[in-house]
């Protein structure tokens, strides 16, 4: 059986990284102009400024780090056309930024 050592230190630094990013439970809201097309009764929306929390985060599986492209899932709250409305957009950690 071989195992790597270099590889395990810099998994588990990485995901020590990600964690002070941002963790489940945190306000974040969205950095720039960033559209989404499954958002219900709404051809497309855009997010840019928009407060959400973070519902999850997909980038590990079973402890080890696995490469998702849009790692953070983040749940919107909000009214469209005078209903509440609630959703979830996968974002990159540098879409959006952590709110006290």
């Amino acid at each position: 059986m071989v195992i790597c050592k270099v590889a395990l230190e810099e998994t588990e630094q990485s995901i020590e990284e990600i964690q002070l990013k941002a963790k489940v439970g945190d306000r974040v809201k969205v950095r720039g102009p960033l559209k989404v097309y499954h958002v219900p009764k709404t051809p497309e929306f855009g997010l840019g400024g928009i407060e959400g929390v973070v519902n999850d985060y997909v980038g590990l599986w079973k402890g080890k780090r696995i490469s998702a492209n849009l790692p953070y899932k983040i749940q919107f709250n909000m009214e469209v056309g005078g209903r509440p409305i609630k959703f979830l957009a996968h974002l990159k950690e540098d879409e959006f930024d952590v709110v006290g």
